[in-house]
């Protein structure tokens, strides 16, 4: 997983983007900024795709660059957060395999395919190759795993961390099973896969254990959430230049480029909609198994989340920042 952050020399400010969060849009107003006329092209590899997307990197710097770029006061060291429960969800949603058809599915559970299948987006995709690792050439398991993280269930038995996990605790329960449980399918997926390595990927891995190293979370000095990104953008690009929110922010976004940045959902492609699902995937079980996998980002306190519910994380964080930012003062309009 990439781990550099954009530079953006002409404003001092170094955006360390996160997937599931905005990131498209982000980018977008980066290469905005850096004066590319078609900043919201999105295809072929652009705006994600280094270099393609044209921008800068800070693996491009000497290391002596790096480090004042790091540590200066003079520059702005950005970062986008998300709600773990939603942005877990999106993260599946947009790369869960589809469920396996019935009878292939029993083909599989008696030992008889000799041909895996193409999983979805990619070749094989994210979370096939993972089951494709862990299967390790047995095609039968791959197809069974496939099946069972095409569930949200079994998505989160795939990406938790086992050393999160009381691992004694969880063969004593497999123990205690009746032999016809042990014989269920999906029951020994769960099992097998929670003691398995983790599958790590940008979209859902936890930040902090992947955006950089622990000792430089302290040097961020600006969090914006997804949440009140409409707002935050504003503050953020205020930070940079007196005129940049009127330049880059307040309008040349949407299809038709006549609304102003996070206004709508679509400046937010891979974000849209996720919350009308969280009810149908979310149960006060899975929540506290997210909260769980989450928890390094939840205790970091320079990402400035909050464990909140399911469903509740808009209200949360929005009336966060009225009262972090606005109480009592002129400025941002909501």
């Amino acid at each position: 997983m990439s781990t550099t952050p954009i530079v953006l020399e002409s404003h001092k400010l170094l955006l360390f983007t996160i997937e599931k969060v905005g990131s498209t849009v982000l980018r977008q107003l980066m290469r905005r900024m850096m004066g590319y006329a078609d900043y919201d092209f999105h295809g072929g590899g652009i705006p994600h795709v280094f270099p393609k997307n044209g921008l800068r990197y800070l693996h491009q710097y000497t290391l002596e660059e790096a480090q004042h770029m790091m540590v200066s006061d003079e520059w702005v060291r950005a970062m986008f957060v998300r709600d773990p429960k939603e942005r877990a969800l999106s993260g599946f949603l947009m790369w869960r395999p589809p469920p396996v058809e019935e009878a292939r599915l029993r083909s599989a559970a008696r030992g008889e395919l000799t041909d895996a299948g193409a999983g979805k987006k990619g070749k094989p995709g994210m979370l096939a190759q993972c089951c494709k690792t862990i299967a390790n050439n047995d095609v039968n398991f791959e197809v069974l795993c496939l099946h069972h993280v095409s569930t949200f269930d079994g998505f989160l038995d795939m990406v938790e961390d086992p050393k999160t996990i009381n691992l004694t605790a969880l063969a004593e329960d497999y123990r205690l099973l009746s032999g016809r449980e042990k014989k269920d399918t999906a029951v020994r997926l769960k099992f097998l896969l929670r003691n398995s390595p983790s599958c790590p990927d940008k979209h859902w891995s936890p930040i902090t254990q992947w955006r950089m190293e622990r000792k430089f979370y302290p040097r961020l000095n600006f969090i914006g959430h997804l949440e009140t990104a409409q707002w935050d953008i504003r503050r953020l690009l205020d930070k940079l230049h007196p005129r940049a929110w009127e330049e880059y922010g307040l309008s040349g976004w949407g299809s038709n480029r006549n609304e102003s940045m996070f206004t709508s959902a679509s400046t937010v492609l891979h974000a849209k909609g996720t919350e009308n699902y969280l009810n149908d995937f979310y149960n006060e079980e899975i929540e506290r198994r997210v909260e769980k996998i989450y928890a390094d980002d939840y205790e970091n306190e320079f990402l400035e989340l909050d464990v909140v519910k399911v469903g509740e994380a808009s209200r949360h964080y929005k009336e966060r920042f009225v009262e972090k930012y606005l109480q009592g003062k002129d400025g941002h309009s909501l």
